[in-house]
């Protein structure tokens, strides 16, 4: 039997709706360590989900940071928010989360895509979150994003208030 194609709903990642449930939404900070390294102007990253879905091709520029999540997923970050979001350990190349984000679950409920801050489509299935970085307080950088629901769940918890 044939996988049938997956059809990808356009979603503004900064229509009213969602920037207004996002604000809304819970405060999640970033869980466990990363390793990361310099790109190199020009690099092409393929985001690749652990499930093996790909979720989005962005090419770096001067001065971006790659990182590799524990699963092997890598992205495309510029330094000014690399550092913002993460911090050296004692292990060259490894570095510990200190980003924040507030999440929302997929509101259609159907494979989504959006045009991410980098330029490139950002897809995410039926489960997926759309998340936006945010300081510990819950001001938001109002850049939306998506995000995995099986790597959010092991990347990302509650913050208490």
């Amino acid at each position: 039997m044939d996988k049938k194609e997956k059809v990808f709903q356009f979603v503004n990642r900064k229509s009213t709706e969602i920037m207004e449930a996002l604000a809304k939404a819970p405060i999640y900070k970033k869980q466990g360590q990363v390793t990361a390294r310099p790109a190199v102007n020009g690099e092409e990253i393929t985001t690749t989900l652990e499930s093996g879905a790909k979720e989005t091709v962005n090419r770096a520029n001067e001065g971006d940071w790659i990182v590799t999540n524990p699963s092997g997923e890598q992205y495309i970050i510029p330094e000014k928010k690399f550092f913002g979001r993460y911090e050296a350990t004692s292990v060259t190349g490894t570095y510990v989360a200190k980003g924040y984000c507030r999440a929302i679950y997929n509101p259609l409920g159907n494979p989504i895509e959006i045009m991410a801050s980098w330029g490139s489509l950002q897809t995410g299935d039926e489960r997926c979150l759309i998340a936006d970085a945010c300081d510990a307080d819950g001001k938001m950088d109002g850049e939306p994003y998506i995000i995995d629901a099986d790597a959010f769940a092991k990347t990302y918890k509650p913050v208490s208030r």
